[in-house]
């Protein structure tokens, strides 16, 4: 008990000490979450900005990272608790980049997810006439890790240094592609910030009210049936529920729902996978079984949800869909 409680602390003071040093929950100084803006043309400055927030792009990292840390347990019991910790220590601050970087590599298939993710936000949301700037290489990482793992007295400082960023480059506007970050800019920024004034907005809030210009073309060749997979924050926390059904709709595309859904949705086991890989399996495992036994084809709205919920597509012959793949493969 004592190593396993040493193993989460440890991953813990590795997400707060790469916070510390580059701002980033990776800990990495060279940037990866750009290359999906290629061939896009996006400007780098404007009054109104897409934040990814590096949700999407950081998805193939965080598997590595969550595999690497189970790859660690069955030695534990050969470590004292201090050698341990000096080891997690060394590896995250030394060689974690490199490593991460490398191994990542084989996880083509969830990168492609998140770059194809967000140039559907993209594609769609010109055609609702919104065409926000990208920050590129200064876009900030929201902090939500932090919050969402409890460690959010750590997180003034960087929300403060977000803010100021935004602010010194004319933002008035911010839309966000994920609900983790649509939180944290809506509800837990305000908290740190006195007189806040950035209007923020999901895309999904953006482009629902423009309907009939979102209608794709009829050569698409889409799933007609999906079931739909709600995001706890999405639903509970921001009360974006009707919005992904309704642009569903306007693909021609019929949601199922299952037992547990909208604001009464079941966990797919995110955001603790960082730091408490075993629980968020077994409570992943419960819902995909939920969502699989209607339909093989599953919506989500939330990268977390994309990452614990497509581990299991060669095991059960499913497909989990983020709604921004949808967007991709009716608009590209």
């Amino acid at each position: 008990m004592q190593r396993s409680k040493s193993l989460i602390s440890q991953a813990l003071s590795t997400l707060k000490g790469n916070m510390e040093r580059t701002g980033d929950p990776l800990g990495f100084k060279k940037d990866y979450w750009t290359g999906w803006t290629e061939g896009l043309n996006l400007p780098r400055d404007g009054r109104t900005v897409l934040l990814t927030a590096r949700m999407y792009q950081m998805l193939p990292y965080v598997i590595q990272a969550t595999d690497m840390v189970a790859s660690v347990k069955p030695i534990l019991p050969l470590l004292s608790v201090k050698a341990f910790s000096k080891m997690f220590e060394k590896a995250g601050s030394m060689a974690g980049e490199v490593v991460l970087r490398l191994k990542a590599k084989g996880a083509r298939d969830v990168k492609d997810k998140g770059e194809n993710a967000l140039k559907g936000i993209v594609s769609a949301l010109g055609k609702a006439g919104e065409y926000p700037a990208y920050l590129y290489e200064t876009e900030p990482y929201s902090g939500v890790l932090l919050y969402d793992l409890g460690l959010e007295r750590h997180i003034a400082s960087h929300v403060k240094k977000v803010y100021q960023q935004f602010k010194s480059r004319g933002v008035e506007k911010i839309i966000t592609v994920d609900p983790h970050t649509t939180f944290m800019l809506k509800e837990v920024f305000p908290i740190y910030i006195n007189n806040y004034n950035l209007e923020v907005l999901h895309y999904l809030e953006v482009i629902q009210g423009k309907i009939e210009d979102l209608k794709p073309p009829t050569a698409q060749k889409l799933p007609k049936e999906f079931v739909m997979h709600d995001s706890c924050v999405m639903t509970r926390d921001l009360g974006i529920v009707e919005q992904a059904r309704q642009v569903a709709a306007s693909l021609g595309i019929t949601l199922l729902e299952p037992e547990n859904t909208k604001q009464d949705t079941a966990c797919c086991g995110g955001p603790v996978e960082y730091a408490y890989a075993d629980l968020s399996g077994k409570i992943s495992n419960i819902r995909i079984q939920e969502l699989a036994d209607i339909c093989k084809n599953i919506l989500v709205t939330c990268p977390i949800c994309l990452i614990n919920l497509m581990k299991y597509e060669k095991q059960m012959g499913i497909k989990v869909w983020d709604m921004g793949e949808l967007l991709f493969a009716a608009y590209k």
